[in-house]
């Protein structure tokens, strides 16, 4: 059968976009491609250890395994802030340095999880992996602007401008919709993984290796980019650039220091609100899987509440950036909450399956919606050589908002309804302290 001519032209439009998108040319395509690497590894971790410390035991022990679990996953952050993460101030090459690291540790730690699967060293060797995993996320998140840098400088300049705070959140927004629609393919492959007989976790641990060694092939391609464009920005502006030139991040983007006023309050006010988010769906996930452990409900009913979270997180990586157009980051982050109060209000008078994979959805949609905005603050308010330790900081500070927040409904055995009151009750006082923190802000301007 011949194509029709509307189907070809579809797909011609489709392999131009993927071909701009993953531009090995550019910088930023390389990123993604990076990214995408990163992230199927991470999911296919994540699966793994799901099998080993969660699925295969009982709802008992399992609280004992994810109790350890979670508090190893404090450890990671507790490096990265205050040892590791200043090394990501120290330049552009200090940064895809740190990268390449990430990636090495990573495979090395793989492969010897999926021979020690059964033992108790899996969990330092899941340590490993973690901090690995989390330094990387925080020097992606640090690169972004530079990056960014490269197209502001080279662009033309009768290009129609857009906001610094606009271009930020579309560039964190498409690396997050990449990164949930790469997170659901690992996903469903690694679970089809360990389901098979005498395969299982091990397996799905050698098979991460490969997308962390064509992290490696890509981080190399990124390197020798970004020297290109570098000869190239010092050759178009040879007066002014010095020779440890940096491009900036975004036209016409402010220069504040963590300690320049406002800067720093609305910095602070917003993740605080980012961190009742995060904590949110710490405490929503774990409820809702030990609800449907201690149900002995079946592998499809888990797989519909993750497919909803991930799906939330794609809703707000395309939609984010729309909405961004019209209001800015902080009255996203006071939206999300609001949102978040009266889905999960709604949830707890029905009380149910699909109830819950509604406010599954709900709620990974105003957290990844949340994490767009305070990225783009933060990237907007902070000047780039803070940005390493900045966001390793708050990084920090969201996850143990995670770890709090899964903490308890995996200590205390809540019924779905109490569940979702308590989410609706901390994202309702949390607006109110978001709201009137930020009227607060403005009296002061």
């Amino acid at each position: 059968m011949r194509e029709g001519p509307r189907f070809s032209s579809a797909k011609d439009q489709l392999s131009e976009y993927f071909a701009v998108y993953f531009d090995r040319g550019s910088p930023l395509g390389s990123l993604r491609r990076i990214h995408a690497y990163s992230v199927s590894a991470d999911t296919l971790t994540t699966v793994a250890l799901a099998g080993t410390l969660f699925f295969s035991i009982s709802p008992e022990a399992a609280k004992s395994q994810i109790t350890l679990y979670l508090g190893l996953t404090m450890a990671p952050f507790a490096i990265v802030s205050p040892i590791l993460s200043p090394a990501l101030d120290r330049g552009k090459v200090a940064r895809r340095l740190v990268l390449l690291i990430s990636a090495v540790v990573r495979i090395v730690a793989a492969l010897a999880m999926a021979n020690n699967v059964h033992s108790m060293l899996i969990f330092p060797l899941a340590l490993t992996v973690l901090i690995s995993s989390k330094l990387y996320l925080v020097a992606k998140a640090a690169l972004v602007p530079e990056l960014l840098g490269y197209g502001a400088d080279m662009s033309q300049t009768d290009t129609k401008p857009i906001g610094p705070s606009s271009i930020l959140v579309k560039a964190n927004s498409q690396l997050s919709m990449l990164g949930a629609g790469v997170g659901i393919v690992a996903g469903i492959f690694g679970a089809s993984i360990l389901k098979i007989p005498q395969i299982g976790a091990p397996w799905i641990l050698r098979i991460e290796v490969i997308p962390l060694v064509l992290m490696l092939g890509e981080l190399s391609v990124l390197a020798r980019e970004a020297r290109r464009l570098d000869k190239a920005v010092v050759k178009k502006y040879p007066a002014t650039v010095a020779e440890d030139f940096q491009p900036s991040p975004i036209p016409d983007a402010p220069s504040l220091s963590p300690a320049s006023g406002n800067g720093y309050s609305t910095t602070l006010l917003a993740s605080a609100a980012m961190a009742v988010l995060r904590s949110g769906v710490g405490f929503f996930t774990f409820l809702i899987a030990f609800s449907l452990k201690r149900a002995n409900s079946s592998a499809y009913e888990y797989g519909l509440v993750l497919l909803a979270s991930a799906a939330g997180a794609i809703l707000a990586t395309a939609t984010t950036p729309k909405v961004r157009l019209l209001i800015r980051e902080q009255q996203l982050l006071l939206s999300a909450l609001v949102v978040e109060t009266v889905c999960a209000i709604v949830a707890a008078y029905f009380a149910n399956l699909p109830s819950q994979i509604g406010l599954a959805l709900i709620v990974g949609w105003v957290a990844a919606s949340g994490k767009l905005s305070f990225d783009a603050i933060v990237q907007h308010h902070i000047s780039q050589d803070q940005h390493g330790r900045i966001f390793a900081k708050y990084e920090m500070r969201f996850q143990m908002a995670w770890v709090a927040g899964a903490l308890v409904p995996t200590l205390i055995t809540l019924p779905l309804r109490s569940g979702d009151a308590i989410v609706a009750s901390s994202a309702l006082v949390a607006a109110l302290f978001f709201a009137t923190g930020r009227a607060a802000l403005r009296s002061r301007e």
